[in-house]
């Protein structure tokens, strides 16, 4: 028989597995992803079309952002923004706003 200590480790192990695999499972896939490092917007992940990177790029300049991300998430047929933290709200609408209209 196993001591407790190997039981517990493998407890461990055993749970650590199936949390990452529920992560993985339900984290959101994005069809793209755009980083913002030193206030320059690049995509990461997937394609945009210029003329909204161009856009994230005035609004960063405009709200002095100068790092985050933003990234689409594949909802139905359209794609929702997500966006970092450090990205203010006003600033997520201002974006979705020209998402829509691009």
């Amino acid at each position: 028989m196993l001591d407790t200590l190997t039981q517990l480790v493998i407890v461990a192990l055993a749970g650590a597995i199936i949390f990452a695999i529920l992560v993985a499972a339900f984290a959101p896939r994005y069809h793209f992803v755009i980083t913002i490092k030193h206030g320059e917007p690049r995509v990461t992940k997937g394609k945009v079309q210029a003329d909204f990177l161009d856009q994230v790029r005035e609004v960063c300049q405009d709200q002095r952002i100068t790092s985050g991300w933003i990234g689409g998430v594949k909802r139905g047929k359209s794609i929702a923004l997500r966006f970092s933290r450090n990205i203010p709200r006003g600033c997520q609408q201002r974006l979705r706003n020209i998402w829509f209209n691009v």
